[in-house]
């Protein structure tokens, strides 16, 4: 049973690295590198034996008890030793039938037990894409800050070697001639940071797959922009909470809660129980029928009616004090992915562009002798921090409506609309 399967395992991995390698060139998007971390992580793999276990859990509520048979063996004489000894046999088969009203309430709150379980199990996928989404969001962060490191050290080196051939011609001073190199020394040491950062979080990306990805590795996808954000933001309104694993799990966990109560009240009714025996003894050979009923005259599962009606109680205040927290929650999050999809916003139409055009005009102003060293290096250190706090930004954004969609169920939008 073992080989088959994994010789299926082994064709389905394969296929599945084939179709990455064929899209190679183009670049991994990030709901394939999504697929393949639901198809290939343990934790997916999780998810679907919960979703297992919920479809038995509901299948037992639905099964009678089982029957029972008892078996006696022994060996006899009468007393007064008139006959030899001789075998004595017996058996009977005993049957406990349900009261329906209870079963049925029994039957509800497994249900509702097997409804938790799929909560759990669509929480922990959404868990897994989520996170798998912000990993792929991480190294295109990591990529485009190790860019705009490589373009800083580009500009370095070129303006070093402009500010040395002028100080070699007389028209630049020696100082200037070592402020650039300094300048190019510590964006060189950012460049070497920034690739490393950029090969930890591939590092990352590749774990989090288990299973092979593309080398190189090269990504289609981008961090979300401004307007990218809208869909998600109308999205989150309370009515979607009621997709929510974690309301959907609060909830049925109090709906599960009250049928157990439900259970045990009607439990008090006893259960009827019947009983088919035969005896063969030294004096006798007999049969019959047995009907056990117990009495609820003492107890009546008063305790257990009363606990399980604290229980349903207790969760079904969980339950409301979830759909709160969870209100909370929402607020809040709305709140941050509305105040950074506005920084991202401003970043792009203001700040990015003043920056650009500012280190434009400095440059020319410096080849033309009319501005100072320190004047472009100050106008590139601004553009370039701008960018960064620009891709720092749009991360931060995804990192906020990944969250938000977390709270709003799996069919939330991400905010990744390219």
């Amino acid at each position: 049973m073992g080989f088959p399967r994994t010789c299926i395992a082994l064709v389905a991995l394969a296929s599945a690295v084939g179709a990455l390698s064929a899209r190679a060139d183009d670049g991994l998007r990030i709901e394939e590198y999504v697929e393949a971390v639901l198809r290939s992580h343990p934790a997916a793999a999780a998810a679907r034996f919960l979703d297992d276990g919920a479809a038995a859990e509901s299948r037992a509520a639905r099964l009678l008890p089982d029957p029972t048979l008892e078996l006696t063996l022994g060996r006899g004489r009468p007393s007064d030793g008139s006959a030899p000894e001789k075998t004595e046999t017996g058996f009977a088969v005993s049957q406990v039938v349900p009261w329906l009203p209870a079963r049925s309430a029994a039957v509800e709150a497994a249900d509702h037990g097997a409804a938790a379980l799929r909560a759990d199990a669509a929480a922990a996928r959404q868990g897994l894409a989520l996170d798998a989404r912000l990993a792929y969001l991480g190294l295109v962060k990591a990529r485009a800050l190790e860019e705009v490191a490589r373009a800083a050290e580009a500009d370095a080196r070129s303006l070093l070697d402009l500010v040395a051939r002028r100080a070699a011609l007389g028209e630049s001073r020696e100082v200037d001639r070592i402020r650039s190199r300094v300048e190019w020394l510590r964006q060189e040491r950012e460049l070497r940071a920034a690739g490393r950062e950029a090969e930890a979080a591939e590092r990352v990306l590749r774990t989090l797959a288990a299973e092979p990805l593309p080398e190189p590795l090269r990504l289609a996808g981008a961090l979300p922009l401004s307007g990218d954000a809208a869909a998600a933001l109308a999205s989150a309104t309370p009515e979607r909470l009621a997709s929510s694993p974690a309301l959907l799990r609060a909830e049925a966990e109090a709906a599960r809660a009250a049928a157990l109560a439900s259970s045990a009240r009607r439990g008090r009714v006893p259960e009827l129980g019947f009983s088919f025996f035969r005896q063969k003894e030294l004096d006798r050979d007999a049969w019959g029928g047995a009907l056990d009923v117990s009495l609820p005259l003492w107890n009546a599962r008063r305790g257990d009616v009363a606990r399980a009606e604290a229980d349903a109680r207790l969760k079904s205040s969980g339950a409301a004090a979830a759909r709160l927290s969870l209100l909370a929650g929402l607020e809040a999050r709305r709140r941050d992915a509305e105040t950074l999809a506005g920084q991202v916003a401003s970043l792009e139409t203001d700040l990015l562009p003043a920056a650009a055009e500012s280190l434009r005009l400095a440059r020319l102003l410096f080849e033309e002798g009319e501005t100072s060293l320190l004047d472009l290096l100050d106008a590139q250190r601004t553009a370039r921090e701008a960018r960064r706090e620009e891709i720092l930004a749009r991360h931060s954004l995804a990192a906020s409506l990944a969250e938000l969609a977390r709270l709003l169920g799996p069919d939330a939008p991400t905010g990744e609309n390219r």
